[in-house]
């Protein structure tokens, strides 16, 4: 790809002075570690009674996440699936499985995101749960011969696992799984293992990410904390502390939500900070604001509101249903932690921007993003989706957004990320925001308003946004009506437009066929929908229906990505208008006659 100096000096503009100092130096140093790894000898060797841990800390911490921390206590239907593969070096991250023998922790296998989750360690948490809940040694024995090879060979400038974000989450990992095996381990493995989560933490307080800032950063910050806590490091605790409140107050909207507009980063950001207050309160540290608690639960809130009937997550903004964010397991978390009663949510989300009506019984739910696209100097993970909706009926995924497939490299990353991706309209062939590579965002759509009103019947919704090139101002309105029928009206209230078109993205469970000229009749389950388009007089309507389209590329289409890696064929509807500034148009959705 040819770099655009005017996209990049688009971007530039919005980031924080931190990234722009940090990153050179960031990048400078581990190209130097590849060639001269001494230079990072300082961090990494061993310091002699350095890495000692007391009893009272390990049985702290043990207790605080037997206690506690149900996202990690849930019961695993795949046990003996999962013990088959751990020894026999085969691992399955982001739905891709590699058998790797030898395993080389210096060499990078499939994606570099793909390489950063085997770095994790997820699987010391079960294996040591296994150990500690069933007295199952075989897993246990597994990893800590994973853990051992990891040790010996992993090294700075040549290993992914060195890089601050995948060791930030491996050492939180092993510290708990530490605590959880600690009285059933022999000394000598304890000391080498001790001494290298020392080892990482030192080295993680030199290089933290605040090039990246938002959730790579909040990452270094828990496990300087509890890595601080661990090793009852006083410089650790503090740097950590002082980071984690700062962000706190800052990625934590007034509404609940996290800053990034990602419900699965915002589980994410949720399981970090119930960690961290957990476990500083069981030390006797208390937290900075006396807000902490009520805005903790604000995010179980916020998570509660974006889970759909089936337990999963809305899909918007690089979202995906990993195991690590599923929704339940975290909400019992908040209620063992904060004291969150599962109180029901508010229908509006003023500051992240999603809004949302349901029925009595849960069974029918819209969300709406009409939401800015993420915070301005982080747009990793944020779409063109402005005014795109998840919509289910009849208790099922009806009109979905497409989610996540992967990140740097993935051939559906820039559909992802695409207007035509959402259900929402793109005017004149034209991107809601300049996204580029695989997380840039240039000139971005601006939020102009939104409101809602109704009951348990009836819902409006009303919103509009500017394009990135202030051209064009898109407004929507949203109609429930009493019967259950869905009217999405759409108009260009500002600027020369020719022509619209209105997507509409169904889960793969629908099936949709063309019933006349332009209506679809949709089959979901045992219910039947028609979705209708119309318009003013004058305007021309066309419409067509695709499935699982990616030649050419730049006509991807018609994909379903529930989890990363997972790439499902379902039926994109595509309403085309001919229409001009003022036109109004749009389509109904309604139960099919008999």
């Amino acid at each position: 790809m040819t770099l655009n100096p005017l996209l990049l000096f688009r971007t530039l503009e919005h980031l924080r002075w931190e990234q722009l100092a940090y990153r050179p130096l960031r990048v400078a140093q581990y190209r130097l570690y590849r060639s001269f790894p001494q230079l990072a000898s300082r961090q990494t060797q061993a310091v002699p009674n350095a890495a000692a841990v007391s009893s009272s800390t390990i049985d702290t911490i043990h207790r605080v996440f037997a206690d506690s921390f149900t996202h990690f206590n849930t019961p695993l239907a795949d046990y003996e699936r999962r013990l088959y593969d751990l020894e026999n070096n085969r691992f399955t991250f982001l739905n891709r499985s590699l058998t790797l023998h030898p395993l080389d922790w210096n060499r990078r296998y499939g994606s570099h995101l793909w390489n950063y989750q085997l770095h994790y360690f997820d699987n010391a948490i079960w294996c040591a749960n296994a150990l500690t809940t069933r007295r199952e040694i075989r897993a246990w024995q597994a990893c800590r011969s994973l853990i051992e090879s990891w040790m010996k060979q992993a090294r700075v400038g040549k290993s992914d696992g060195w890089d601050a974000y995948p060791l930030s989450l491996r050492v939180v990992n092993w510290i708990y799984a530490y605590a959880l095996v600690a009285e059933n381990e022999d000394e000598e493995f304890l000391a080498r293992w001790r001494t290298s989560l020392f080892q990482q933490i030192r080295f993680l307080h030199h290089h933290l990410e605040h090039h990246l800032l938002a959730n790579h950063l909040l990452k270094n910050a828990k496990a300087l904390v509890i890595g601080g806590l661990f090793f009852e490091n006083k410089d650790w605790l503090s740097e950590g502390e002082y980071l984690l409140w700062r962000e706190f107050e800052e990625q934590v909207l007034p509404d609940g939500g996290h800053y990034e507009r990602s419900p699965m980063y915002h589980a994410q950001a949720l399981a970090d900070f119930l960690e961290c207050y957990a476990l500083l309160v069981a030390f006797g540290r208390s937290p900075r604001s006396e807000n902490t608690e009520s805005k903790l639960r604000a995010m179980a809130g916020f998570l509660e509101a974006m889970s759909q009937p089936d337990g999963g997550l809305a899909l918007f903004n690089d979202s995906a249903n990993t195991e690590a964010t599923r929704p339940q397991p975290l909400l019992n978390a908040a209620r063992r932690i904060v004291g969150w009663s599962g109180e029901f949510s508010p229908p509006v989300f003023p500051e992240s921007g999603y809004y949302l009506w349901h029925s009595p019984d849960k069974q029918e739910k819209i969300i709406v993003d009409a939401g800015v696209p993420s915070v301005a100097y982080n747009t990793a993970h944020a779409h063109c989706d402005l005014l795109s909706y998840e919509l289910w009926l009849d208790g099922r995924p009806f009109i979905v957004d497409p989610g996540v497939h992967g990140y740097d490299g993935d051939k559906f990353r820039a559909y992802c990320r695409s207007t035509r991706a959402h259900n929402t309209v793109m005017f004149d062939h034209q991107e809601q925001s300049e996204i580029w590579s695989t997380f840039r965002m240039a000139r971005r759509a601006t939020a102009i308003n939104a409101e809602v009103r109704g009951d348990t019947r009836k819902w409006n919704f009303r919103g509009s946004f500017a394009r990135y090139d202030g051209k064009v101002v898109h407004e929507r309105r949203i109609h429930r009506s009493a019967n259950g029928e869905w009217i999405m009206a759409d108009i260009a209230r500002q600027g020369d437009v020719t022509n619209a078109t209105s997507f509409i993205h169904l889960h793969p469970d629908v099936e949709a066929t063309k019933i006349g000229r332009t209506a679809i009749l949709c089959n979901y389950g045992k219910q039947q929908a028609v979705i209708e388009p119309f318009a003013d007089d004058g305007v021309a309507i066309s419409a067509q229906i695709i499935t699982g389209c990616e030649s050419p590329a730049q006509e991807i289409q018609g994909w379903y990505f529930p989890d990363f890696g997972i790439a499902q064929p379902s039926a994109t509807i595509q309403f085309h208008y001919q229409v001009g500034c003022g036109d109004a148009f749009g389509y109904r959705i309604k139960a099919a006659s008999n």
